[in-house]
């Protein structure tokens, strides 16, 4: 059989050079079919997790997955306009009517300002003829603009149809695509020369991390800071409130210069409308909307952005700033959109480049956790109790079984622990967002006494029901002969206590830290901090382990090495986000790393 000869250098050279000039020649020709071709792929993006869940839990085809969300979405937007649009239309277009206004007196006002004084000098001005502000004057201007290209009621029709016909194109090729979403993946990985497939992957999970908490993080972020700025703007008497909360929302998609951009015409209408209840001066509610604004944006930057988002683009506002104006210059709206994203791809893309470059391993893998408790000189391990050393869990979902199951021939309809549990996996993130934003404004204390202060009004307290962690009492005895042990909770001193009496763990703990111990809780780090002055040793030498990000949170902003476990209220793909030195399915699993070379930290395990 005759040998085919390979390639030479040069031969390839000149194909991957004449194949990348054609690829580019082929975009530039049919430039125009990129934009709705990147939002047919973000579309199908967003929606890939749903379409997998729904074929999964229905038993069905991703096909009819498909197609059954499509019929969803398509009920929402006929059901809207009915609804919700009318009232958010005659608001906004209020707001545009009283913008008008307050522009043209602002404008009349500098007009009118024909001299300033400075250390009791007066100065003059030069007269400046401004022309009275008018939106009507823009949207005149706007038409006049685009008249050339308004033939007539032919060219009317060619654009309403052009503008539908890219709403179907995007509609078929999001629909394929979510359809065939995992088989495009593997089969764009088997293009890949097989030594470098691993390295690849990898990259791809990297993007993948990066667009999923960007793109999915930025829909819930409009909708929670749309919300709260409506909320907000209403309470304190400013009018449209839910206009300045839709504009919120709809501008938080742009990073960093979008909240600054929705706070100028809600402090304007305050500036010049004043509250329709509050009895301050137009500038002292101005004042008011303004700090409110600034308040919104550091309670989403230290809270909730980290928890949606994550460290996943980890730009700085200068670059991401820059990178917007530049996206908005080169892809208009979707430009500047994209833009962070798009940076944040390019950074990964050019390390791992690099790195092969320069003979790097792209991707190294990170020390074993024994070596760093080596390194810091852990001395302490400090606990959360909840849902690490406790079965708060299944605790909760016994106790709402219950409640959904009060008669026997309803346990035979459906599975009640099921559904509770489904219940309680579903309520732990909205709670403990409003645990973080409560601790953010100095309320999660009085919050956690008020309820406590209910149960026992109400008289429906039930009696303490401790149940342990699978393997953790025999842990901790183990533990404490090597290292130091505290509990930091924000449970009651009452219940800490009960739990150490019933369970004989009163000597293992050093330190024992609970919400009445601290002014503020987790993620504040004070009760880290507190735990290891009470045992003698720096934040630095702790190894703090927790269930929650808040957990986390907390003894990362100690300085203390962090564990997150798998057995509690916490999943994997949240904990991830703080990015732990260590996650275990259950606290009993940390001793396996805390000396991975000595056999009696594991050998029960």
């Amino acid at each position: 059989m005759k040998t085919v000869p390979r390639w030479s250098r040069t031969t390839k050279q000149l194909v991957s050079a004449t194949l990348m000039v054609l690829s580019g020649l082929l975009i530039y020709r049919f430039r125009s079919l990129m934009p709705p071709l990147i939002i047919a792929v973000l579309v199908a993006y967003l929606f890939a997790p749903l379409v997998g869940w729904l074929s999964r839990k229905l038993h069905i085809g991703r096909g009819l997955a498909t197609a059954l969300i499509y019929l969803v979405g398509l009920g929402l937007m006929a059901t809207a306009p009915a609804i919700a649009v009318p009232a958010i239309v005659d608001e906004v277009r209020d707001l545009q009517v009283n913008l008008d206004a307050i522009i043209n007196r602002a404008i009349t006002w500098v007009d009118q300002l024909d001299h300033i004084v400075i250390f009791d000098r007066t100065i003059p001005l030069p007269e400046i003829e401004i022309p009275t502000f008018s939106f009507d004057k823009v949207i005149g201007l706007v038409q006049r603009a685009i008249s050339p290209l308004a033939g007539g009621a032919v060219s009317v029709v060619i654009t309403v149809a052009s503008g539908v016909g890219w709403i179907i194109f995007i509609a078929v090729i999001s629909f394929y695509l979510l359809v065939d979403a995992e088989r495009i993946g593997p089969a764009l990985i088997t293009l890949v020369p097989p030594l470098y497939r691993e390295e690849v992957s990898k990259l791809i999970d990297q993007i993948d991390r990066t667009w999923s908490a960007f793109l999915r993080g930025q829909i819930i972020l409009c909708i929670i800071i749309g919300v709260i700025t409506a909320v907000a703007m209403s309470a304190i008497g400013v009018k449209f409130g839910l206009a300045l909360g839709v504009v919120a929302g709809l501008l938080e998609l742009i990073p960093n210069l979008g909240p600054f951009l929705a706070a100028i015409p809600a402090v304007l209408l305050a500036l010049f409308q004043g509250s329709s209840y509050l009895p301050l001066s137009n500038l002292w509610v101005a004042i008011l909307v303004a700090g409110i604004y600034v308040l919104i944006q550091s309670v989403e930057n230290n809270l909730l952005v980290p928890r949606i988002i994550g460290s996943s683009l980890n730009l700085h506002p200068l670059v991401v700033i820059v990178g917007v104006l530049a996206g908005a210059t080169l892809g208009g709206i979707l430009g500047a959109l994209l833009a962070a994203p798009v940076i944040a791809t390019l950074r990964d893309v050019i390390r791992y480049l690099y790195c092969k470059l320069a003979d790097l391993d792209p991707f190294p893998e990170p020390p074993p956790f024994s070596a760093k408790v080596k390194d810091r000189e852990a001395r302490a391990i400090l606990f959360d109790l909840d849902g690490t050393l406790l079965d708060t869990d299944d605790v909760l979902v016994e106790q709402i079984a219950r409640r959904m199951c009060p008669f026997p021939f309803m346990c035979r309809l459906y599975d009640s622990k099921k559904l509770a549990r489904r219940l309680v996996m579903t309520g732990e993130k909205p709670i403990s967002l409003l645990s973080g934003v409560l601790g953010a404004i100095g309320l999660e204390d009085k919050a956690y006494a008020l309820a406590e202060w209910l149960r026992v009004v109400s008289g429906r307290r039930e009696p303490e029901r401790y149940v342990t962690v699978q393997g953790v009492i025999q842990f901790i005895k183990e533990a404490s002969q090597e290292y130091d042990l505290g509990i930091t909770t924000t449970r009651s001193r009452q219940d800490t206590e009960a739990f150490l009496k019933k369970f004989e763990l009163e000597g293992y703990f050093k330190a024992v830290v609970t919400r009445q111990d601290v002014k503020k809780l987790k993620p504040h780090p004070e009760s880290i901090r507190k735990a290891a002055a009470e045992i003698g040793c720096a934040p630095e030498q702790c190894i703090v382990v927790g269930d929650t990000t808040m957990d986390l949170r907390a003894g990362k902003k100690a300085g203390a090495l962090t564990v997150g476990v798998l057995c509690g209220f916490g999943e994997r793909t949240d904990l991830e986000r703080i990015a732990p030195d260590l996650i275990v399915d259950s606290t009993a699993q940390l001793g396996e790393h805390l000396n991975e070379k000595d056999e009696k930290w594991y050998q029960d395990w």
